[in-house]
Parts: structure tokens; C-alpha cells; sequence
């Protein structure tokens, strides 16, 4: 039986219980903070316990089956640990003559490997991790039809909150330099390897990983929400910004967790998310 991301229903997974709750909070927690501040090195080391003991409680409860809160913990402290290797990597081939080796440590790049690191350190079957998240899905047509849709009006409300914010972030002289020093070329194509990179980990973290835990441990639509406002507050120094920054992606988290579901899988919402990552990189070129 093939489950639906986020339902709870389906092979292998376990019936909701109201004792899995905080325990999903504080996994989804612990995935915000490694994404804001995973990289400090006191808050950093504190996410990373934080995170290893609700995976060894989620291994020792669950009996085998898939822990929801110990997979989101799990993915927590793989990107506590890939951010600290790239930055303390950066750091010492910066301090040997090696001209922009910190760039390492750029988002998207902790999210990618710490991903891959999940989906190795998942096939340890002792850690009851969710392995089974990924799925492409159908390009069908509500889910066609609901893309068309939120394209357009996420990027109406990017360039909305970039006008009224009179905000673009460090990201506007980074692709000034890129322009200006290696031409128009580089630039594009720069931009579109983001684009596509950041999106599809992005997705398969909050919309495939994520989703599909939570739905082990608590209702369908609270894994949905939950998984949307872990990708909202996850913003908190993305584009945008701040609390209207969180609000603003929390709500696109949510319509791409729908459309989730909707296409069974992460193929439509990563279509959505490459679009909305290009509007962002017109808004820093053409807008400002």
C-alpha cells in the first residue's frame, strides 16, 4: 500500500500518539536551529546532543518501526555535523593561501550533504529512521494546475516584500560581482545550478524527509503544518526575511507540502521551488 507523505496511513506506519507530540516539536526544533544557527560553535555542539538523544530514545521506543521525531533529529545532527567539517575545512584552507575555500559552507551546499549523509546513515536499521520518503510522484493534473497557480503569486509576493522591505541582502553584490567580474554567462548558469540544488534539497528535507516522519508520529495535517512552519521559520536570514520572512515562506511551505500530497511526491513542489529561486535571483538583478 503506497502511503501519502504526511497521512500517517500506510505500511509501516504506526498509530498516532499524543505522547509523540513533543517529541516532534523538539525534533522539528532542532532542525530549525541547526539550519539558523547550526554553524555557532556553542549552539551548535547543544543541537547536536539535543538531537542524539531524541534519536537514541526514538531507536529504543519504537520497537523497529520508523521513529518520526528520532528522523528529524537524525537529519538535524547530520547538518550540525557537515556544517562544522565544511566550516572548519574552509577555515584551515583559507589559512593556508587558498583564496575563497569558506565559499564551501555556502547554503546550500550543508543541506546537500547532510541529506546524503541521512539517506547512509539511515540504512543503519538499529537508528529506526524513515527510509522511505523519496517518491518523484505524478505530474497530474491538479497538481499541474495548483503549480500554475502558486508560481505567479509567489513571485508577486517575493517582489512585493522586497519593494516594501527595501531589502535584498548580501545576495545582490554577490551576483553584481559574479556579473561584473565573470559575465553574463557564469551568472546564469550560476544561478540556475542554485536554483535547481537548493530546491531539490529543500524539498527533500522539509517535503520528503521531514513530512513523511512526522506523519509516523502525529495526524496528517499537523505533520503537513508542522513540516511547513519548520520550512517558514527556517528562514528566519533567507530571502525573505525576518518574521514577515517566516510567515511568507511558512505559507509557500505550506501550499508545496499540499501540492506534495496532491502529486504524491516531490517532483510538481520542486518544479514550484526552482521558479520561486529564479524569481529571487530576477528580484537582486532587475528589481534592485
Amino acid at each position: 500500500m503506497e502511503q501519502v507523505a504526511g497521512t500517517g496511513v500506510g505500511e509501516g506506519a504506526a498509530a498516532p500518539d499524543r505522547r509523540a507530540v513533543v517529541p516532534a516539536l523538539l525534533a522539528a526544533a532542532c532542525l530549525v536551529a541547526a539550519v539558523v544557527v547550526g554553524g555557532h560553535p556553542v549552539a551548535g555542539p547543544l543541537i547536536a546532543a539535543a538531537a542524539l538523544v531524541l534519536v537514541t530514545a526514538g531507536a529504543a521506543t519504537r520497537g523497529g518501526a520508523p521513529s518520526g521525531s528520532g528522523s528529524v533529529a537524525a537529519l538535524a545532527l547530520c547538518l550540525v555535523a557537515v556544517t562544522g567539517v565544511l566550516r572548519g575545512a574552509g577555515a584551515a584552507l583559507e589559512a593556508v593561501g587558498v583564496a575563497g575555500a569558506a565559499g564551501v559552507a555556502l547554503w546550500p551546499v550543508p543541506l546537500v550533504l547532510a541529506v546524503v549523509l541521512y539517506v547512509l546513515v539511515s540504512r543503519w536499521r538499529r537508528l529506526a529512521l524513515v527510509t522511505d520518503w523519496f517518491r518523484a510522484g505524478t505530474v497530474n493534473r491538479p497538481g499541474v494546475w495548483l503549480t500554475v497557480a502558486i508560481v505567479p503569486v509567489a513571485a508577486l509576493a517575493l517582489v512585493v516584500w522586497s519593494w516594501a522591505a527595501d531589502e535584498v541582502g548580501t545576495g545582490q553584490e554577490v551576483y553584481r560581482d559574479i556579473l561584473d567580474g565573470q559575465g553574463v554567462w557564469v551568472l546564469v548558469l550560476g544561478a540556475l545550478t542554485f536554483a535547481f540544488v537548493n530546491a531539490a534539497a529543500e524539498e527533500c528535507a522539509y517535503n520528503g524527509v521531514a513530512q513523511r516522519a512526522l506523519g509516523h508520529d502525529l495526524r496528517g495535517a499537523v505533520a503537513v503544518v508542522l513540516a511547513a512552519a519548520m520550512f517558514g521559520a527556517s528562514h528566519w536570514y533567507g530571502f525573505p526575511s525576518g518574521w514577515w520572512g517566516v510567515f511568507l515562506a511558512g505559507g509557500y511551505g505550506l501550499v508545496l507540502s499540499v501540492l506534495r500530497r496532491v502529486s504524491h511526491g516531490l517532483l510538481l513542489p520542486w518544479v514550484a521551488h526552482v521558479l520561486a529561486d529564479l524569481t529571487i535571483v530576477a528580484i537582486l538583478l532587475v528589481l534592485w
